[in-house]
């Protein structure tokens, strides 16, 4: 305390300068229109970009939450949608009667890791048995492949991306139905192989890809890619092609668990037939 007591008063000379400086410059801007302006122009655009900054720091940090809550919607719509909804045939009671029932409904959840350079790619997510997440479940971001669930705790799940040499999509082309198979042969994280392309059929660069709903982890019609370039082999019975992922793999920030309701009921009519 001593010694800061001295520094003022060894140097009180410039406090008093620029306590005197301050005081002609505010008497000087009020008694100048002109100048008193100017001044008001030049604080107001500091404060502006204060303000600004401060919205936008404030706003970046809000984003982990928008993003979560857009996400829940997304779930929330994605369950509503005609491919959600499963339509049962009570033909006991009228021709015409029917009843709508969900079929899929969906769990938003956050990436917590991801891979996209490694030949075998994983994510862990921040849902798990806890809120209904089971091994099998199909992964996909809006109406996009992503992968499936292969590992569950209680609050987080391990999910076997589809850049993954074991994930095998069953799919089919959009404009015909004619079915086909997509593997990742590694490398690049943003393209994949279609196999098994029948000999006749016709495939163009732009041919459209969604899962075929053949499988029990992805529902039918979710979006795989779109084709890059046919691979002709006169030898082989079918041709390939390259296809080119929808999914951005590399920005997965939330995803959705897709929930299908009836699965228990498949899984008991195939383990009645293989004990027949």
């Amino acid at each position: 305390m001593r010694n800061l007591f001295l520094f003022f008063r060894n140097h009180y000379f410039i406090f008093l300068f620029l306590f005197l400086e301050v005081l002609a410059l505010i008497l000087f801007f009020q008694n100048n229109n002109f100048q008193n302006a100017v001044m008001f122009d030049l604080t107001s655009g500091i404060s502006g970009g204060i303000n600004a900054t401060s919205r936008n720091i404030s706003e970046y940090f809000s984003l982990k939450k928008t993003n979560f809550i857009l996400g829940e919607e997304n779930a929330s719509l994605h369950a509503r949608m005609p491919e959600a909804i499963y339509l049962a045939d009570k033909a006991i009671l009228s021709r015409n009667d029917t009843i709508y029932q969900v079929e899929y409904r969906f769990i938003n959840a956050r990436v917590i890791s991801n891979t996209t350079n490694k030949r075998n790619n994983y994510l862990m997510i921040g849902k798990g048995s806890l809120q209904g997440v089971e091994p099998h479940m199909g992964v996909i971001i809006g109406n996009k492949i992503v992968g499936q669930v292969v590992n569950v705790s209680t609050h987080f799940s391990w999910v076997l991306s589809l850049l993954h040499k074991e994930s095998k999509i069953s799919a089919r082309f959009l404009k015909n139905n004619q079915m086909i198979s997509v593997e990742w042969p590694g490398g690049d994280f943003r393209t994949c192989v279609v196999k098994e392309i029948p000999k006749h059929l016709h495939v163009t660069p732009g041919d459209t890809v969604v899962t075929s709903g053949n499988s029990e982890v992805f529902p039918n019609g979710i979006l795989i890619g779109v084709i890059d370039q046919l691979h002709v082999y006169e030898d082989e019975n079918f041709n390939t092609a390259t296809l080119t992922l929808l999914t951005d793999f590399n920005a997965l920030s939330y995803v959705e668990v897709v929930v299908d309701m009836f699965r228990k009921e498949k899984e008991q009519l195939k383990t009645s037939f293989k004990e027949l």
